[in-house]
This record gives structure tokens, sequence and C-alpha cells, in this order.
């Protein structure tokens, strides 16, 4: 019996025939013995589509946006927890199969494996040996590396173990970039140095793959590898396609920091007066000493906000305590302003709460 084409293999062959790397044409015109059949050519239709690099993004519109801001999330919290400068760069979005990804990897550094709930399949990330190695010497407590090695051999279980703390992390950078999409939660189920132990789909299964390449102080700290499995991210297509663009995106910014400038804090003072003394006059004052102002109490106080003034107000009194009555907005024409740059000691201030 003949096998069955999957969905997938059937839409990589349509896409195949559309672009004409599959003929449709399956005999040729002969002379009086009839048709001539031509020759049967092997086409791997996984190649021919999957392996495409430049359509590597592709397949899932703006998952580099997303794959982005996990790199920047991931690269400050390297930054935070190791107390080392980290620049995180990422590269091409590629597609493969999932064994041969495995093999890419040679069996050497750590891969971890990661539950996507609520997707399935879950996803890997491959930490190199030459950052595995890196990280390990800076959380046993190295002096600032001034050049790292990836040593010959396979990480040990107690240096797997040491590398779960990092590697759980994460999930939270991971999140944090799919909030877009999706609410997800991902976990760490295990980290694994014997890679023929790793299996979450089928050999031949299509995956995207992309590398983040880490510095440390200018210089080369190793690379780390995600792959995902496309059936993964193939139910998010639609959402994928709603992320905003960078335009939009900076806009938006824009309005959250206007909005959340409305709610910060700031300092408010009602001026009675302001006076200028020098050095000298300050260190000869002495208890009993009057200074005198120059303070009209017929003319309105001035509002200072965050050291500058804004307003004018009249003093008064409001449920027993001090208060002021905004009058107008502060001008230089109705407004008294300070003199030259010198020491200036500020009087008291009156309490403001209304």
């Amino acid at each position: 019996m003949e096998p069955i084409l999957s969905k997938e293999e059937i839409a990589d062959l349509l896409a195949a025939i559309r672009t004409g790397q599959v003929s449709t044409d399956s005999i040729d015109e002969g002379g009086p013995g009839g048709p001539i059949p031509k020759p049967v050519q092997d086409v791997d239709i996984f190649q021919v589509y999957v392996h495409d690099e430049d359509k590597g993004g592709m397949r899932i519109p703006n998952l580099d946006i997303i794959l982005d801001t996990f790199t920047r999330n991931f690269g400050t919290t390297l930054t935070n927890q190791l107390q080392r400068t980290f620049s995180v760069h990422r590269e091409e979005i590629s597609t493969t199969s999932f064994q041969n990804s495995i093999l890419d990897l040679k069996n050497q550094g750590a891969i971890g494996i990661y539950s996507t709930d609520p997707l399935k399949y879950g996803c890997l990330f491959h930490l190199d040996a030459l950052l595995a190695f890196t990280l390990l010497e800076i959380m046993l407590g190295s002096a600032i590396i001034s050049e790292s090695h990836a040593l010959a051999r396979n990480l040990t279980t107690i240096e797997i173990n040491i590398l779960k703390n990092m590697m759980q992390g994460i999930c939270h950078d991971l999140q944090k970039a799919f909030r877009p999409v999706i609410t997800l939660k991902p976990k760490l189920l295990k980290v694994e140095n014997n890679f023929r132990l790793v299996n979450i789909v089928d050999a031949e299964t299509e995956v995207l793959m992309t590398s983040f390449s880490f510095m440390i102080a200018g210089k080369q700290a190793g690379s780390m590898r995600l792959i995902i499995p496309y059936l993964t991210l193939e139910p998010l297509r639609e959402k994928f396609k709603e992320i905003v663009t960078v335009a939009q995106a900076s806009y938006t910014w824009g309005k959250v920091l206007a909005r959340e400038t409305l709610e910060m804090e700031a300092t408010v003072i009602a001026r009675s007066g302001l006076l200028e003394m020098s050095i000298r006059q300050i260190l000869d004052m002495k208890e009993g000493d009057i200074i005198e102002l120059g303070y009209d109490p017929d003319q309105p106080l001035t509002i200072v906000v965050e050291d500058k003034p804004k307003f004018l107000a009249v003093p008064g009194e409001r449920n027993g305590r001090k208060a002021f009555h905004v009058t107008g907005l502060y001008s230089e024409r109705n407004g008294r302003q300070p003199g030259p740059e010198n020491t200036r000691v500020q009087e008291p201030v009156a309490d403001t709460t209304g």
C-alpha cells in the first residue's frame, strides 16, 4: 500500500508545483513506438521547500519581532543575574528537520527541553560548549573573564544542575516575549547533555531554528540555539499577523509613556519669600536674628513645581489646615524673579494639603 501524504506534505508538494520545481509532465511524445516515458527524478519535497533559509521567517509572519523582544529581555536578565554586561544578537531564522537540527549540535553543550502550554510539542534551547563553560565560570565565582574556553568534554551532572537556574530564567523572558500573541506558560522540563535522549517530535518534522550569539566585554562568549517545531506555532499564524509594526509600536509606546507620566509624583511648594545672602552672612547668623523676607502680604504666593514657578495663589485655611487658592498662572510680568545666582535661603513652606 502506498504511503498517504500528510496535510503538510501535500501543501509542500503544491507549493513546489507552483514554483516549477516539480514538473507535472509525465510523458513525452515518441515516434512510431508510442510515447516515451520521461526518466523519473527523485524530488525531496522537504528539501525543496523547507530547507530554504530565506523562507524561515516567512512561515510564521512577525516571528522575528517576538524573538527580538526575547533577545533584549534575556540579555537584560543575564546582565542582572550574573553582574556581567551581556550583549545578545539574534541571527537569521531557518528551517530544517528535527533530526538534522539535533545532529547539527554535535552532542556538545547542554540542551533544555521546555513545555509551551497551552501549545503542543514544546521547544528546545541549546547552549553550545563555549557558552555553557563561560556561564559556569561566572556562576562559580570566576573573576572577569579575559578569554573563555570550551573544554573538550561533556558537561557533568553537577554542571548541568548549576546551569538549570540560568536556563529556568528563559521561561520568564519567553513568556514576556509571546505576550502580544498568547499567554504562554513555558516550563523547563529537563536539561540534557546526551542529545540522543532528546525527542519532542518525529525525526522528519519541520522545525524553525535560530541562533543567538553572546558577547561579554566585547569578547565572544558562545551561542544559544532555539529549536521549535513549526506545528507548535502554526495555530498562531493569524495572531502573529496582527502584531503591530515598528511604527505603530513606537506610537503606542508614546501614548503609554504620556499616560504613565501623568501618574508621576511631583513636589509642589507654596513660596511666600525668597532672599539672597552671602556665605559670610549665613555664617554670621545666630539665635535671635530677624531676617526680613521683603514679602508683601497683599501679593499672591508663588507656587513652585519641581523648582519651577508655575502658578500664583492666595494663602488661607481650610478645615483647620493651611491651604492656598490658585488664582492664575505665573509669568515673568506678574511674578517676582530671582536675582543673581547667590546662595539662597528659603522660608519654611506652608502645608499645602487641602
